[in-house]
């Protein structure tokens, strides 16, 4: 009879637990070859206060705060919250607790300069929950718009990044 009731239990649990997963977490990493010395690279990002000369997407960051305000160039508003710069290793690491227009929720990446040689390597990674975070997001706010996204601000910050640094 014990066995009847465990079957019969998972029976019916089995198929509510299996279809009421969310959304899974999407991962992103865009990098480039710059050809100037990891220095030179690492001044031009760790100095937040102009990443607009090398941002895509960020337009401005104020705040003295871990979690500050930042400003999208698609006039768009949100909060960052730095959570680590680190000199040494040459890496940002930050969240958007609130991304504006980007379609993606949780959103975290990192930015590392690794030294090449004369050249730099500059990876971007990121980590992220698509904006509608239940089941059947609309048009807009799936996967899919959520990769693209990040793809396309990794790609235009990797190459306003090297034509500044490359021209200093």
């Amino acid at each position: 009879m014990y066995l009847f009731k465990l079957f019969f239990i998972s029976l019916i649990t089995f198929p509510i637990v299996v279809f009421s997963h969310g959304p899974t977490r999407q991962k992103v990493t865009d990098s480039t070859l710059i050809q100037t010395n990891s220095d030179k690279v690492w001044e031009i990002v760790s100095d937040l206060g102009n990443i607009d000369s090398w941002h895509s997407e960020y337009k401005s960051i104020d705040g003295k705060d871990d979690l500050k305000d930042i400003v999208f160039f698609n006039s768009g508003k949100g909060k960052i919250e730095i959570l680590s710069i680190n000199n040494d290793s040459r890496s940002l690491k930050y969240r958007l607790k609130n991304p504006g227009n980007i379609p993606v929720n949780n959103y975290s990446a990192r930015l590392s300069i690794q030294k090449n040689g004369n050249t730099s390597k500059v990876v971007l990674k990121g980590a992220f929950y698509r904006k509608y975070v239940n089941n059947d997001p609309p048009p807009g706010e799936d996967d899919e718009a959520a990769i693209e996204a990040v793809e396309k601000i990794y790609k235009g910050t990797l190459m306003k990044l090297k034509s500044l640094a490359e021209s200093k």
